[in-house]
């Protein structure tokens, strides 16, 4: 790998042979390895687990026999979160040698980076102009903090609290991600709809403009046309701010993120047309992990099948996403899908299938005016996921004909496996090297280390 495809971020030893470090690009690594700072020593890692909400990740090295590059480190506990106005020492090196620590203070909470609020440090003594990721922040010889980026012409720091990364190292392999709501909500600053809503004119909250079906929201019985007043007894302002018991005053959507983790419940109080009442969520990311319109994670390379020229993809979040910001609004036939999310999750789809676009080839001969519609069906078959619709495409057939229901008029057509075949191969010589991806794997291969 050339020099310009590393990630270097630095990291802290927890002791067990375990090295806490930031996420950056290890979704999408083919190679990480572990190594001195000095350089001295470097050996292949593995990810215990990884976190790119929270921005932590957990290594070890990949081979026991490589343990020994643990042998001369000290093992920091994580300890109590950070407060604003709190004052703690961010410990670096000189030239990869020198140990170094300077102290640095808590002075507000940053929730644009990130998913979850970040603390700003302020630099209370002059840093160098450049600053790994990773380095941590102590405070009475414990690990408070872990840096996420420095803006040298202020001093600043952007640093994940204590709070955060012992959620982090709770959390079970293979978990991840903070708790989605599954809802949209719109500030209050309107008089004339408050007094619609029938609000105090002094009460703050935000409009609850959309429940998504598979949310927590829903779940706790929460519908759209409410209003959110409080979070476990927090008042909220009229554009959505409250006062978290750390971070201070922040967005209630990043309160939410961070004030406990998937598995726990909290209170809203909620309003509906002007009568009190109070909603208990159990903390979850349904919305985005069992919605049939999810969203794909972070890092992975976009699934599609193109089959005799018929190109086939899932219908994701996140292309509707796009498709619609694009072209202004959706083909009818994909508005139908989003309305209809809730019946298809009831009938076991896990996510819908489209046919997007057509190439002109022997196999698609009276098909290429079609695209933007939704395949239900292959052979009578009903499609369940994207790896099924891969599956019933492959099923032989005993006259080699297959049939695709599709939702729009000629609404079944028909393909000869040969005369697909034969498209196939002409395909991947001339235009098309690679006909299917299937499964969600990580994009173009890049290389992270993590400095211990």
């Amino acid at each position: 790998m050339g020099e310009d495809q590393a990630s270097t971020s630095m990291g802290v030893y927890l002791g067990n042979g375990r090295v806490l470090t930031t996420a950056g690009k290890l979704p999408t690594a083919t190679y990480v390895q572990l190594s001195l700072p000095d350089k001295t020593q470097a050996v292949p890692a593995r990810v215990l687990k990884v976190d790119a909400d929270l921005g932590l990740a957990l290594l070890t090295v990949q081979h026991e026999k490589d343990a020994t590059l643990f042998d001369a480190m000290r093992a920091h506990e994580v300890g109590a979160p950070l407060h604003l106005g709190e004052v703690a020492q961010l410990h670096s090196l000189i030239n990869n040698v020198t140990p170094v620590c300077a102290p640095v203070k808590a002075e507000s909470a940053n929730t644009q980076e990130m998913q979850v609020p970040l603390v700003t440090m302020r630099a209370l003594s002059p840093l160098p102009q450049s600053l790994n990721r990773g380095l941590p922040i102590i405070k009475d010889g414990r690990i408070v903090g872990v840096v996420m980026s420095y803006k040298a012409s202020e001093q600043s720091l952007n640093v994940v609290n204590a709070e955060l990364i012992r959620r982090f190292l709770l959390q079970e392999a293979g978990t991840s991600g903070v708790p989605v709501l599954g809802g949209q909500f719109l500030a209050l600053n309107d008089p004339v709809f408050r007094k619609y809503l029938k609000l105090d004119p002094k009460q703050g909250g935000l409009y609850v403009s959309k429940v998504e079906p598979m949310g927590a929201l829903a779940a706790a019985g929460v519908k759209a046309g409410d209003v959110l007043v409080s979070v476990e007894g927090e008042p909220l302002d009229a554009v959505g701010n409250c006062k978290h018991p750390i971070y201070g005053v922040i967005n209630v959507s990043d309160m939410i993120r961070c004030l406990k983790p998937c598995g726990e419940g909290i209170t809203l109080g909620m309003m509906r047309h002007g009568e009190a009442y109070q909603a208990t969520v159990a903390l979850n990311r349904d919305a985005i992990e069992k919605s049939p319109l999810r969203r794909e994670k972070p890092g992975t390379a976009p699934r599609y099948i193109m089959w005799g020229g018929l190109l086939f993809q899932p219908l994701t979040a996140d292309y509707l996403d796009m498709l619609e910001q694009r072209a202004g609004s959706l083909p009818i036939s994909f508005v139908r899908v989003r309305e209809g999310e809730r019946e298809l999750a009831k009938r076991g789809i896990q996510e819908p299938i489209a046919l997007t676009f057509v190439i002109p080839t022997p196999a698609t001969l009276g098909y290429d005016t079609l695209g933007f519609c939704r395949v239900t069906h292959v052979n009578g078959v009903e499609v369940r996921s994207f790896k099924h619709f891969a599956d019933l495409l492959d099923t032989p057939t005993p006259d080699g004909t297959v049939s695709l229901s599709i939702d729009r008029a000629p609404y079944t057509i028909y393909l000869d496996r040969k005369v697909v075949e034969e498209s196939n191969d002409a395909l991947r010589r001339r235009v098309i090297h690679t006909l299917r991806r299937v499964s969600s794997e990580p994009h173009v291969a890049r290389t992270d280390s993590a400095e211990s």
